[in-house]
């Protein structure tokens, strides 16, 4: 049946691909859609028939009142659309969501695509941890169903708040990833065409192992890594690379566009994802590029946390590494780099690792 149907989400919905996926799908479904995100420039866009409204990232620059401004604009979106479904891609938009349900008669869906009162970066702040918390009790029994993208996390929720009603929707890619035109990143960067290319795609925070993976540079021969997207720690990483005097074999890249990703996946030789358990999101992790880089015919190396190395075992993907150890991270690259055919599916097992797997609209229409 159709719907019409809201997406909020704390952040640019263009360089996110769960939220593009879930735009995609719905749009397939013939729902019409209406997303509100935040960008470096206000802007509206019409994409493929939904309407994204996108609000200058600046409006929320003072970390005292950017949270309660969000919220009023988030509640403002809610009243003006009339929605069937609220899709909150985010914890920050599942509070003014919830707060709002009284006035409408939307279902609600909180897509808890990671442990937000876990967050890596409230590891010292217990006061806003404790605030998060608070906010995250209160309104959560409200929602409708919530989404996770693991086993592992459904159970923490479930412990935490009993007679949840959640759904497990994976951090699938999209058919891009399967056979995609690859960019050439060596002629793009200047790169020795006989070297090989680790990647890293995703963003530039503490606790995602991209200064460990850095200073292993420093040991593995005919090997550059490129570094794709942007974050807090961005400038830090630079001067990392710069102190261990590797320019020349680390590459920094502005964020790309979800759509345009998977070309630079393809260009690359192995995939890096190697989390620190710094916090119980992080701990929990199994990020979107573990499935992205397997769909795109790359082997990963990654860190043996347990989600994800259950996911590199069961696919034999990749190897899986302790998250602080160079000697391993080598040895994982030399033996991938020995046997690499090993760890390369084949296009019916790639095809298992996208989106449409996830029966995203059956929770929709459920």
């Amino acid at each position: 049946m159709h719907k019409n149907i809201i997406i909020v989400f704390w952040g640019n919905p263009f360089f996110d691909g769960r939220c593009m996926n879930m735009i995609d799908e719905l749009l397939n479904k013939n729902h019409t859609v209406s997303v509100l995100g935040i960008s470096e420039e206000a802007k509206e866009i019409e994409y493929n028939g939904a309407k994204i409204i996108l609000m200058h990232a600046a409006k929320f620059n003072h970390s005292a009142t950017k949270y309660f401004k969000y919220f009023q604009c988030v509640k403002k979106f809610i009243n003006h659309k009339k929605p069937d479904l609220i899709i909150a891609s985010d914890l920050y938009s599942m509070i003014p969501i919830a707060k709002t349900k009284k006035y409408h008669n939307a279902k609600i869906i909180y897509d808890s695509r990671e442990l937000y009162t876990k967050l890596a970066g409230l590891k010292n702040k217990p006061i806003i941890q404790k605030i998060w918390n608070y906010y995250e009790k209160k309104y959560i029994t409200q929602i409708d169903c919530t989404l996770v993208t693991a086993e592992i996390d459904k159970d923490y929720l479930l412990k935490l708040y009993k007679n949840l009603n959640i759904k497990i929707i994976q951090n699938l890619p999209s058919n891009n990833f399967i056979n995609p035109q690859s960019v050439d990143l060596k002629t793009m960067l200047c790169i020795n065409k006989k070297d090989n290319i680790l990647i890293y795609q995703g963003k530039f925070h503490e606790g995602r192992g991209i200064r460990f993976v850095i200073e292993c540079m420093q040991k593995i021969k005919n090997t550059v890594l490129v570094l794709i997207g942007d974050g807090p720690m961005k400038t830090q990483y630079i001067k990392t690379a710069k102190k261990h005097k590797l320019e020349e074999k680390v590459f920094f890249v502005d964020a790309v566009p979800y759509k345009n990703l998977s070309q630079f996946s393809a260009d690359a030789y192995i995939g890096i994802s190697v989390i620190q358990p710094i916090s119980k999101s992080y701990e929990n992790a199994l990020p979107n590029k573990l499935f992205e880089y397997a769909a795109a015919g790359i082997p990963t190396i990654c860190s043996n946390l347990t989600a994800m190395a259950a996911m590199i075992n069961q696919y034999k993907t990749g190897i899986a590494i302790s998250h602080d150890n160079h000697t391993e991270f080598i040895n994982a690259y030399q033996k991938i780099k020995s046997t690499y055919a090993d760890y390369v599916l084949n296009e019916e097992k790639q095809k298992e690792m996208l989106w449409y797997n996830n029966n995203f609209c059956e929770v929709i229409d459920g």
